[in-house]
């Protein structure tokens, strides 16, 4: 992915806007189509790719209001709007998933007759549509959000590469039982991925630690280069970028703006969290 982070927020909402656009054009051609051919199946697929349209509106919603700016009720900003957004599509990655697990134990139980035919043209559009979605949204800036807009349409071509491959197997070997098993075997890739996306998310709105910080390696480097005791350091993000840290410490010393100075570019310098970002609270 690109690392321009500087046209980072309005090239990755062009790069949505696009992929959100192509997903819902063609998910009204399908359905169209499906009602004239009387598919019921391309239909489906239709519908199923107004869905991810929506995810992707989603996450174009959240890259848009994340750059608006603080004001005095909201003094952060916008900025864990993406997070949010993230959450909701990691969430929906992993439950939509375990339904069709549900659906596909219930097919190896009962199975029902496929048109592996229509299957076979249904996979052979979604594969085509998403590889190229995919491909546009490859070009954006990675954080959170893009990444749980990605891992949507992800999630999408591997079903649609699922089906090509089931349906084909089915249309010269008879394979039917294959339907079922890739179902659940697709849906358990997308599940994981799922999770890691929706526990991101979840720490960055619990406030926990960001990944790659410790709040252990910071009171180490203040106590290695500093004469005070750490009593306290909370360690916090707003969104991926925006790394916060408080650090309350009890010090005898007399110089207590110097011992603010010092311990805010220490922390800094092994951190890479800015100097304005870090607060320090001394007692005596």
């Amino acid at each position: 992915m690109s690392t321009n982070t500087s046209s980072t927020p309005n090239n990755n909402k062009k790069l949505l806007i696009i992929a959100a656009s192509l997903t819902l054009f063609f998910a009204l051609l399908e359905i169209i189509y499906g009602f004239i051919s009387g598919s019921l199946m391309i239909i489906g697929d239709g519908i199923h790719m107004s869905s991810d349209a929506i995810s992707l509106i989603l996450s174009l919603i959240a890259a848009v209001v994340a750059t608006r700016a603080s004001t005095n009720k909201r003094t952060f900003g916008y900025k864990r709007f993406e997070p949010i957004a993230a959450f909701i599509n990691g969430l929906t990655l992993v439950l939509v998933p375990l339904y069709i697990i549900f659906e596909a134990i219930n097919r190896m139980i009962t199975p029902i007759e496929i048109n592996p035919t229509q299957m076979l043209v249904v996979g052979l559009i979604g594969l085509i549509i998403n590889a190229i979605v995919g491909f546009v949204l490859s070009k954006g800036q990675s954080n959170l959000n893009m990444r749980s807009a990605i891992l949507h349409v992800f999630a999408d071509l591997i079903t649609s590469l699922s089906a090509v491959i089931v349906s084909l197997a089915i249309m010269f070997y008879g394979l039917n039982w294959l339907d079922p098993v890739g179902s659940i075997i697709t849906s358990i890739i997308i599940i994981r991925g799922g999770i890691k996306i929706t526990k991101e998310a979840f720490n960055i709105l619990m406030e926990g630690t960001p990944k790659g910080y410790s709040v252990e390696n910071i009171k180490k480097v203040i106590q290695n280069n500093n004469e005070v005791e750490v009593e306290d350091i909370k360690l916090w993000c707003v969104n991926e970028e925006e790394i916060y840290t408080m650090i309350r410490i009890k010090s005898t010393q007399n110089f207590v703006n110097d011992i603010h100075l010092a311990i805010k570019q220490i922390v800094s310098k092994n951190t890479n969290i800015p100097v304005e970002h870090i607060y320090v609270d001394v007692q005596s």
